[in-house]
């Protein structure tokens, strides 16, 4: 049964990673377990690792920026498992604008964005980041909230 909340991203934005990361702490202490490359360890078969992340997705959070659009590895063996995931019914897709990209070109542009894209959070001033970010982390308990719900009505 998925349990967690994947964040997909490039390693180029890990300073937005961070950013939505002490956003979500709160939320974080309180149960909401969250998964980010960053808790693979050293040693690890990394791919295995992030393989077993995605099948215990809820919600994907994915923060799209040029960086994210333009990695391999996130088009080839992230994307089409959370698109397939969400297709089939078992996880939500998250995505939030992180700068002006072109997104459109992509599959994502089929799933609402969390936040307005004519908007991302890197043209915002750092107050509305914030309350862009209050309202993604939001949208990301909702969303699991949603998926239990689901999953205990089945």
């Amino acid at each position: 049964m998925r349990s967690s909340t994947f964040i997909s991203y490039s390693h180029r934005d890990t300073k937005w990673l961070k950013k939505l990361q002490t956003m979500l702490a709160p939320m974080v202490h309180g149960g909401l377990k969250i998964w980010s490359d960053e808790q693979i360890k050293p040693g690890s078969l990394w791919r295995v690792e992030i393989k077993a992340a995605l099948a215990d997705a809820k919600v994907a959070v994915l923060l799209v920026t040029p960086n994210f659009l333009a990695s391999d590895f996130i088009t080839n063996e992230e994307l089409p498992h959370l698109l397939k995931s969400a297709e089939e019914g078992g996880l939500t897709i998250l995505w939030v604008p992180i700068e002006h990209s072109l997104y459109e070109y992509t599959d994502i542009e089929k799933y609402q964005a969390v936040h307005p894209p004519a908007r991302p959070l890197s043209a915002l001033k750092p107050a509305e980041v914030n309350a862009a970010l209050m309202a993604i982390c939001k949208a990301i308990t909702e969303a699991m909230a949603k998926n239990q719900s689901v999953a205990q009505d089945a």
